[in-house]
């Protein structure tokens, strides 16, 4: 088996370098450090194909290839011939002959006259996704798909797969597409061929130059093909180095273009890429900003609280700078609620059609065909509403400026990739991230989280879920439900946040489901084995291992806090390890707000958008508002829903209320009867000596649908009398709330229908 990368001696020519455009060559040796990488482009750019490409290569053939690769990173696909002579300041008859030379030098995919795709970018979907600032695009390879930061000089956001298994990888990067920020699972890797042929590096290198999950993956991967097969193994690192040799001198060196009246670039150069494309900071600080760089509010954090702080800001005449780093508007949209409850829904179809013989006459069947086509829709709805919810709706507010890049706080705003932006208030949302236990061994294993379980391609058997959280019991029945084997392990109980009644009851329906719940757990260790991963747990003194294809990790989420130069401003962390906000959320240091998941508090997106919405007043308009959640609803969409609002009947006691409670089945609901669905309950705490309503949970199916009555009851101080004298419809899960109240003073077994 070749495996190039073992060699201590490199069999290949030093360096080869061969020019693009006056101080540019190609590859960028400048940033290759590892001998592995130099000897991989050595290997690659000494051949006989790569001297054809670049030979002879002239200006008029550069200032095409730019254009199409500028215009291919604005819009995520290939240009039309019109639009890529226009951006190329010539006809469109000029550009043909252009185009065919390129597609000899094997520079440009043609399909007749069709632009199929320019090193790094091509129209068919490789699987590896490039998320572009807010543009989605496909790379060639595994190499590209790490290049095109470096190329453009902005942070991408790759989403890929293991070659072997399937398992998705997510890779981030910073500091303009040159550092990397994340990688998922840690252990993956990359396979860079060199194998080219047929005068097509998209038929030969790029086909086998891709990702692994882990080495061992790779390692099986190759012993399933010829013993042949010329590579390298390099670490992601090391592929985000070579992807900045290769593709960093692509626009690099490029001197920006007179413009004539026309719109049309002249001259030796064309418009660097951040000039010419996208909500650029510096051609919209001219037409919005202040004074130069100056607002009255930066946004550090493009998701769903930064969304809601900038609109709330803009709204009142305020001039923001909104900045973003990774995919545009954040968890919600892009890998949390979205994503996870479309698959909730596929999930649920497939049980209710299996369970439909609870209606007498009737038989159904399901069956899953395609999961990979399921995934596809669920990214097909997660592509739409990011672009109707976040990037289409910048316009509609002049007084925001869009920015990419990775911020730090500086005496006198924050500094974005070099520059510097001044603000009058400062808000920091910057979300959270699943958090990794520290279970010994678990850095050496290819784990899912919340993220990279939903882009999972090919289903496993089984699956280990570690944490009995909100995240893990969702996850935990979607993949039960699509027929794989699944155990769920936890500390404590399952959710428990929640009424230990409904942690209970729901235990017991995930059992009827087939997913086997084990609580109380202490983590020893974890580990591969020969077909998957083994978890080693302690409980009730006696030592067990559980086996699985796969594991998932749902233990929490990390507030992203690192890089924003918090302790050099002074401004604190919680115990949690967010930023600690007071009830105004005001940060330890004046004029600095935060809100959302950095606060490591309250980790909905619903109370993030309101925290943010709360900052932006306050920091504009005085302190003078305070966050109030004593009626936040919290939602665990599995099946029957958890729906809570206020104190459970723990939390109420602790707090010195002397309380009544009131538990009904929904046996005692006529809609679960209707519906012959009587899992659940609903449970209510009251103050015993007034009667106010302190908490309401529901464990019913469609029982989120019911709660924001609870809510507002709450809000409004209503008494359970008062809930039990209001009207409701009749058939309907909310009723159960008039039934809970109802049944502090009455058997309502014993009332008819509507009575009380």
């Amino acid at each position: 088996m070749n495996d190039c990368c073992t060699s201590s001696a490199s069999p290949f020519p030093a360096r080869p370098s061969f020019a693009v455009r006056p101080g540019v060559t190609f590859p960028d040796w400048s940033v290759v450090t590892s001998p592995t990488v130099q000897n991989a482009l050595s290997a690659m750019t000494g051949s006989n194909h790569v001297f054809n490409r670049w030979s002879g290569y002239d200006p008029v053939a550069d200032r095409v290839r730019v254009a199409l690769l500028q215009l291919y990173a604005e819009d995520g696909r290939a240009p039309t011939i019109a639009a890529l002579a226009e951006r190329a300041g010539s006809s469109e008859r000029a550009i043909l002959p252009v185009l065919e030379e390129l597609r000899r030098r094997d520079l440009l995919v043609l399909d007749g006259e069709r632009i199929m795709g320019a090193y790094p970018f091509t129209e068919h979907d490789t699987g590896h996704r490039v998320m572009l600032g807010r543009t989605a695009v496909n790379a060639m390879c595994a190499v590209d798909a790490l290049g095109i930061g470096a190329m453009t000089r902005r942070d991408v956001a790759i989403t890929s797969r293991c070659r072997h298994c399937g398992a998705p990888i997510r890779i981030v990067t910073r500091d303009r597409g040159t550092t990397l920020a994340n990688v998922e699972p840690m252990t993956a890797v990359m396979w860079q061929s060199i194998r080219y042929e047929g005068a097509c590096a998209a038929n030969s290198l790029c086909a086998t130059t891709v990702f692994f999950c882990s080495d061992e993956h790779l390692s099986v991967w190759r012993h399933q093909r010829s013993s042949d097969e010329p590579g390298f193994r390099l670490s992601i690192q090391e592929g985000l180095e070579a992807g900045r040799a290769l593709f960093g001198p692509s626009l690099a060196g490029l001197i920006a273009a007179e413009r004539s009246g026309d719109g049309r670039a002249h001259g030796s150069g064309l418009m660097p890429l951040d000039a010419a494309s996208g909500p650029s900071v510096d051609r919209h600080a001219r037409a919005n900003g202040r004074n130069g760089n100056a607002y009255d509010l930066v946004v550090i954090g493009a998701g769903s609280a930064g969304f809601s702080a900038a609109i709330t800001a803009a709204d009142q005449g305020s001039q923001v700078a909104l900045i973003g780093s990774g995919t545009i508007g954040g968890t919600c949209v892009n890998i949390g609620c979205l994503p996870s409850k479309t698959l909730i829904r596929a999930a649920e179809t497939l049980h209710n059609a299996r369970v439909a013989a609870r209606f007498a006459g009737i038989s159904a069947e399901a069956e899953l065909t395609d999961w990979r086509a399921t995934v596809r829709q669920k990214d097909d709805l997660v592509s739409q509403m990011r672009q109707r919810k976040y990037i289409n709706i910048l316009p509609a507010h002049n007084g925001i400026v869009y920015r990419e890049g990775a911020a730090r706080l500086t005496e006198v705003g924050v500094e974005v990739d070099g520059t510097t932006i001044r603000a009058d208030k400062i808000i920091i949302a910057t979300g959270a991230r699943p958090t990794v236990p520290a279970i010994p061994g678990i850095e050496t294993i290819p784990y899912l989280t919340s993220t990279t379980a939903l882009d999972l391609a090919e289903l496993p058997r089984s699956l280990l879920v570690i944490g009995g959280g909100y995240v893990g019991a969702e996850l935990a029945q979607i993949f039960a439900r699509a027929g794989v084997k699944v155990t769920l392990v936890c500390r404590s109980r399952l959710l428990p946040e929640a009424e230990p009644e409904i942690g209970a009851a729901l235990t017991e329906y995930f059992g009827d489901e087939g997913i086997a719940v084990i609580s109380g757990v202490s983590y020893r260790a974890i580990q591969r084995t020969g077909t998957g991963v083994a978890l080693t747990i302690v409980r009730d003194g006696e030592t067990t291992r559980i086996d699985a294809d796969q594991v998932l990790i749902a233990t929490g989420r990390t507030p992203n806090v690192e890089g924003l130069g918090l302790i050099e401003r002074g401004i604190a962390l919680s115990q949690k390890g967010g930023i600690a906000v007071d009830d105004r959320m005001r940060t330890t240091k004046a004029g600095i707000y935060a809100a959302g998941d950095v606060t490591g508090r309250d980790q909905f997106v619903y109370m993030a958008a309101y925290g943010a919405k709360l900052a932006a007043r306050n920091a504009l308009n005085g302190d003078s508002l305070r966050y109030d959640n004593s009626a936040m609803p919290a939602i665990v969409f599995c099946d029957p829903q958890v729906a809570s609002v206020g104190l459970t009947e723990i939390a109420a006691r602790t707090a010195g209320h002397a309380v009544r409670v009131s538990t009904i089945s929904l046996d005692q609901v006529p809609r679960a009867l209707a519906a012959r669905n009587t899992r659940g309950l609903i449970k209510l705490v009251a103050d015993s000596s007034s009667g106010r309503l302190l908490g309401a949970h529901i464990l019913a199916p469609e029982g989120a649908d019911s709660i924001q009555t609870a809510a507002l009851a709450i809000r409004q101080g209503l008494t359970v009398d008062d809930l039990a004298e209001t009207i409701f419809p009749y058939l309907t899960t909310v009723e159960g709330l008039k039934l809970a109240a109802l049944s502090f003073g009455k058997d309502v077994a014993k009332l008819s229908c509507c009575a009380g």
